[in-house]
């Protein structure tokens, strides 16, 4: 279904990422969030408080992550 929308009109990719984290799937979550990064999304500014992806804060992946956005303290 989301695929569906997304030849109808634009879902991006930081959104696509929230869906993907909230069902559980931390490869496809993480994925979009690179693609949210290579698409300058405004939204990765929430990243390190938003509720939906703290299954994916332990993953190496999103430390590097933050740190491409900047969000890091390393």
């Amino acid at each position: 279904m989301l695929e569906e929308l997304s030849q109808q009109r634009y879902v991006s990719a930081y959104h696509r990422a929230a869906i993907y984290s909230g069902l559980g799937d931390k490869d496809l979550a993480l994925e979009w969030l690179s693609r949210a990064h290579d698409e300058r999304s405004g939204l990765l500014i929430y990243l390190n408080v938003e509720p939906v992806f703290d299954n994916v804060r332990s993953d190496p992946r999103f430390a590097e992550l933050l740190r491409r956005v900047r969000l890091s303290r390393e």
